[in-house]
């Protein structure tokens, strides 16, 4: 129960990273005692959606550069494994869905929280399709770590939002015609453009948070 609280409460941003967070704070909000919150933040922690702080105790990971290329070498593994599997095993019932889904993410381009949602449906469908439980719950691991740090989303930039419509159809494409080899590329292809956006946007966070600390206080 405390661990699902939590990780909800990641997923939906409202906590944030750096945010503090206490087996005495998770009790007192749940009405639990503090040993089943110590052990669901514990496992939040193994997972890496929290971390230690020297100072302030346990709080929501931050992801530094070094981190966010770690993540997306393992997306570009396990997402390019499930796209090949999905090619094979998906159904007509899926491949339908997925067909459907992309032609309703055309219509979300213009409103990021909107495709940000869709886009973790679609590529739970996708896994779904994979027939791996596993490698369904470590997608699931990947996407929440993203989740929980979705202020710097690649899709806040409305041209990584038209990239990621064109990359989902051409991997849509590859699975509707089961093509293996196809649809690991096209899950490659965009990852790496995530991965590319995402530096991106994450220079720019910190730029800005640069700029805005070394501005003359207005008196």
């Amino acid at each position: 129960m405390a661990y699902q609280a939590v990780l909800e409460a990641i997923r939906a941003n409202q906590m944030k990273p750096g945010d503090r967070v206490s087996e005495y704070m998770v009790a007192d909000w749940l009405k639990i005692s503090r040993t089943p919150a110590r052990e669901g933040l514990r496992r939040l922690e193994s997972e890496g959606l929290l971390t230690a702080h020297p100072r302030r105790g346990l709080v929501v990971a931050t992801l530094d550069e070094a981190a966010i290329y770690e993540l997306y070498t393992a997306r570009e593994v396990i997402e390019s494994t499930v796209a090949s599997m999905a090619a094979r095993f998906a159904t007509d019932a899926q491949t339908s869905r997925l067909t459907h889904m992309v032609e309703i993410e055309a219509t979300l381009t213009e409103m990021p929280d909107k495709m940000f949602e869709h886009n973790r449906a679609f590529h739970l469908l996708i896994s779904e399709a994979a027939r791996n439980r596993y490698l369904v719950k470590f997608l699931q691991m990947i996407s929440d770590t993203s989740a929980a740090h979705r202020q710097v989303s690649t899709l806040v930039n409305l041209q990584r939002r038209q990239e990621v419509l064109i990359q989902h159809r051409a991997l849509v494409d590859a699975i509707v015609r089961h093509d293996e080899d196809a649809a690991r590329t096209a899950a490659l292809t965009h990852v790496r453009g995530a991965l590319r956006a995402r530096v991106a946007v994450q220079r720019s966070e910190l730029a800005q948070q640069s700029a805005s600390s070394d501005a003359p206080l207005a008196l």
